[in-house]
């Protein structure tokens, strides 16, 4: 079973040139000679590269001859006399803003993926003697105790990039950014777990993101990193592993809405994400009820059955209730449950178009007080309903994924109080 901290919860910036006004962008969709798509506008070809910006921002070079032969006609055409993106330009003494993230879309996608390749990862520090190495990409800075080359960073940082992208496009309009007075989301990573345990991270959990350090905790065993004496050696992380830290990187991106949302959301979102099909740098959102029977089926039951908490409790519980359960053996179903009714929310309920969840989200974003927060979920998702009601649309929302829930008694969660800290 895996363990999770709950918390108490880069692109390049492109700008025009000084005197230069900017022009317009034409984003179309490339195919790879292997068959990858990616939207993206060209910059420019030179030579044997094509250069394409990214909806991000980025621009990544792209070998000519790894487009198929459609697009090696259009960019050859197109060429110099393209209409170009705009060029990155450094921000004054060498200072970094964090970019806009992408916009999110209208609509529920189905595929969100990053380019045909991963914009390149670059050396900012290391220093052998200090063990500090630091490495940064697009949106993350990753600090490690040991060298790491840039192609083995890049390789485990699809996953992050990757994460990054799809909570950024997701319709609930979310708009990750680095927690405050950080440019870049950060990843502490640790050769020796023992080192990880000891600066926060939880036994059995393969990452942790600790709010208070404004930063995502990594064993580097979890990237599928793993250091020989003095040589590193990669090798594919396990899915469970993937699953978690994908987690875990949800929360961090969900950085500025912890204070917003209630506990039983922060978790079932970030579960809801960790659901999703990932393989190398894309998310799939076809097939959700079938990613839904293999949850519960980690979770112990058969996939097709699963007894929820109840609904009155579940979006009642505070931060250290959840984080109590931890110890008592009971959080799972605290995770799965939070999970099935935000799955509930996002899919299921009434349109089936998270029309409501968006107007919540929209609601408590601007919400000043607590009874504000509590007002935005009776107004939005309860609308009218009493909670036995919604047990009922749940478990009738649920049928059509193939699942048939029940709802455990109420009380299955201990309150902790101040005074048993």
């Amino acid at each position: 079973m895996r363990i999770r901290f709950t918390p108490l919860l880069l692109g390049i910036v492109l700008i025009v040139t000084a005197g230069r006004a900017q022009q317009a962008e034409v984003f179309r969709e490339w195919t790879s000679s292997d068959g990858k798509k990616l939207e993206a506008a060209l910059v420019a070809l030179e030579g044997g590269t094509v250069k394409l910006k990214l909806r991000t921002g980025a621009v990544v070079p792209v070998p000519l001859a790894r487009l198929s032969a459609a697009d090696q006609a259009f960019a050859t055409q197109a060429g110099p006399s393209a209409t170009p993106a705009t060029v990155a330009a450094p921000a004054p003494n060498g200072a970094r803003e964090a970019p806009a993230s992408p916009p999110a879309e209208k609509t529920w996608p189905r595929t969100v993926a990053l380019g045909i390749d991963v914009t390149p990862v670059t050396v900012v520090k290391e220093d052998v003697g200090a063990k500090e190495f630091v490495y940064r990409s697009e949106h993350y800075e990753f600090r490690c105790d040991s060298r790491l080359g840039t192609n083995v960073v890049k390789e485990f940082n699809r996953l992050f990039e990757a994460t990054y992208l799809v909570n950024c496009k997701l319709p609930l309009d979310f708009k990750p950014t680095p927690e405050p007075l950080h440019k870049y989301f950060v990843a502490q990573l640790y050769t020796n777990k023992d080192d990880y345990f000891a600066n926060g991270g939880i036994k059995g959990s393969a990452g942790v993101y600790q709010r208070g350090k404004k930063e995502l905790s990594v064993p580097l065993s979890s990237l599928g990193v793993m250091m020989v004496g003095s040589r590193v050696s990669l090798e594919p992380s396990k899915d469970e592993d993937n699953a978690t830290l994908i987690h875990e990187i949800t929360h961090q991106m969900m950085n500025n809405w912890l204070r917003h949302l209630p506990v039983w959301y922060i978790e079932g979102s970030a579960e809801y994400v960790a659901i999703l099909k990932y393989e190398h740098g894309r998310f799939g959102l076809g097939g959700l009820g079938e990613r839904l029977h293999h949850f519960l089926q980690r979770r112990g039951s058969d996939g097709k059955h699963y007894t929820m908490l109840d609904l009155e409790e579940l979006t009642s519980l505070d931060g250290k209730t959840w984080s109590g359960a931890l110890t008592n053996g009971k959080s799972s179903m605290n995770y799965a449950s939070a999970a099935l009714l935000t799955y509930y929310f996002y899919h299921l309920d009434d349109q089936r178009d998270a029309a409501h969840m968006m107007a919540y989200l929209r609601a408590v974003e601007n919400a000043k007080s607590r009874e504000e927060h509590e007002t935005a979920f009776t107004t939005h998702l309860l609308r009218g309903r009493s909670f036995a009601d919604l047990k009922t649309d749940v478990k009738k929302g649920l049928r059509k994924e193939g699942l048939e829930i029940e709802f455990a008694a109420a009380g299955r969660n201990e309150k902790v109080t101040e005074s048993a800290q």
